[in-house]
């Protein structure tokens, strides 16, 4: 009835949900409790330039674990401020469904030209191509964050060991 289908060809996207929680300690323990599953250690990783939908003064800082199971992983980040993507505004609910992208700057081409709302980007500068875009909740309701795959050793090593690699 169905052509069979080569899945091995088919591309990974999706490999994670991100959940913003306002306390990541209590969050974890509920998660491991209720889904008998372990995290990895908290990481506070920089993020160099963030637009949340205005650029950040600065560097920012995120502090997130990554379930230690098989993908789709749940990404559990600390609320943090106000306003913005990360914010406690956001906390409650899933955030975003994030999938792997080859070509980021080609992707928010293509949202733009679709009419996606872009609600965040992050990247090395501002200058520089992002590594990573979130969109607004466009899609039924649903955020996508697509990460560029080129940082997929780092996060899969991430999963793998319980801690984030050095930079």
């Amino acid at each position: 009835m169905y052509p069979e289908i080569d899945l091995s060809a088919m591309p990974r996207s999706f490999f994670h949900v991100g959940l913003i929680v306002p306390d990541l300690e209590k969050a974890i323990a509920r998660f491991s409790d209720v889904l008998d599953i372990r995290f990895t250690e908290p990481q506070a990783a920089t993020i160099p330039f963030l637009a949340d939908p205005d650029p950040r003064p600065g560097p920012v800082q995120q502090l997130a674990v990554m379930s230690r199971t098989e993908p789709p992983y749940y990404e559990l980040i600390q609320a943090d401020g106000d306003q913005g993507i990360f914010s406690s505004a956001n906390a409650g609910g899933i955030l975003y469904y994030g999938l792997w992208e080859k070509d980021i700057p080609g992707r928010l081409e293509r949202l733009r030209a679709s009419g996606v709302s872009v609600d965040a980007v992050a990247g090395y500068a501002k200058e520089m191509p992002p590594y990573a875009i979130w969109t607004g909740r466009d899609l039924f309701g649903a955020r996508l964050e697509y990460v560029d795959e080129a940082t997929r050793p780092v996060i899969e090593d991430w999963v793998r060991t319980g801690k984030l690699p050095e930079a």
